[in-house]
């Protein structure tokens, strides 16, 4: 055991005594191979650069790439995927302000002319005031017995008809204070009764229209 210890303590007195001789040797070799190391991580890295041996695994982002590094990273364009359920339908929207009035536009053509119309009375008559007919349609019998009194016998049922008497002619009208009663005999003939203010019967030219 004493044997081994006093080996080392040779061993090392003859290193250190090495060293102490050849100090400015080595010092020079460690600065060359330091410098040498040096050169060749600024010839592999460019400036403001980090190589492998520095960067945390996980710890770059996107933004620490370069444009090119970048790019490389994106795939291709993959399939379109399935178009998603339609949603919901959304609430009625207000109802919008009225637009403005638009133009006339042009007036369209004259439509086909209609079939005539039927008269307003198919029945009527004038008379004189003696009873004599000087316009007639669809009466088969005129009479004046009494003053005042005309009677008018239609062709057909005026029961569901109504008469209208007014007192004169086509040369014009009667002056003075008069009134014309109409009534009805039987289903087809019309009473006339002409009278003055004092209600004494009166002769007058009148004409007698009968609506149905």
């Amino acid at each position: 055991m004493k044997h081994h210890s006093t080996q080392r303590a040779t061993m090392l007195g003859k290193t250190a005594s090495y060293i102490n001789r050849h100090h400015l040797a080595l010092f020079a070799l460690f600065f060359a191979l330091g410098g040498t190391s040096f050169a060749a991580g600024n010839a592999l890295l460019p400036g403001n650069s980090v190589g492998t041996k520095q960067v945390i695994n996980g710890s770059l982002q996107t933004n620490d790439l370069s444009k090119t590094a970048r790019s490389a990273l994106k795939g291709n364009t993959g399939l379109r995927g399935p178009a998603g359920p339609a949603g919901a339908q959304g609430a009625q929207g207000a109802q919008g302000a009225a637009g403005a009035t638009g133009a006339t536009g042009a007036t369209g053509a004259q439509g086909v002319q209609g079939a005539p119309g039927q008269s307003a009375s198919k029945l009527f008559v004038a008379l004189d005031a003696d009873g004599t007919l000087t316009k007639n349609s669809g009466a088969t019998l005129a009479s004046h017995t009494v003053t005042g009194v005309y009677r008018i016998t239609f062709n057909t049922d005026i029961t569901n008809c109504v008469y209208l008497a007014t007192a004169g002619q086509d040369a014009g009208g009667v002056s003075g204070d008069y009134n014309i009663f109409t009534s009805r005999t039987l289903t087809n003939t019309v009473n006339v009764v002409i009278f003055d203010g004092s209600n004494n019967d009166i002769d007058l030219p009148f004409a007698l229209a009968v609506f149905c």
